[in-house]
């Protein structure tokens, strides 16, 4: 059984998910999963404590957010499964904003 509230608690708004990502990238460059946004976040934990069904919501949900800033032209999806969070996942570049200079 699905316990929504868990994985309310857990998945990040996709606005968090947008800052850590800017926020992170100021610093280094990083290749983005689900998995390493919930590393990130600092909710791994609380991922490895939801059931099997429950986490792969949380990741579907996390990657939905990253495909959304794709096809925004903030993140690039990368062809290659990546292996950096749980497993094969869906590998994100962030695109940042281009400066106009005179």
């Amino acid at each position: 059984m699905i316990r929504e509230k868990f994985v309310d608690a857990v998945v990040p708004s996709s606005e968090r998910v947008l800052d850590l990502i800017v926020r992170e990238e100021a610093h280094k460059k990083l290749v983005w999963t689900a998995g390493r946004v919930l590393k990130e976040a600092a909710l791994w934990k609380r991922v490895e404590e939801l059931e099997y069904d429950e986490r792969k919501i949380v990741f579907n949900r996390v990657t939905g957010f990253l495909e959304d800033l794709a096809s925004q032209g903030v993140l690039r999806r990368r062809t290659e499964p990546q292996s950096i969070g749980y497993g094969d996942e869906v590998g994100f570049d962030y695109v940042p904003a281009r400066k106009i200079g005179f």
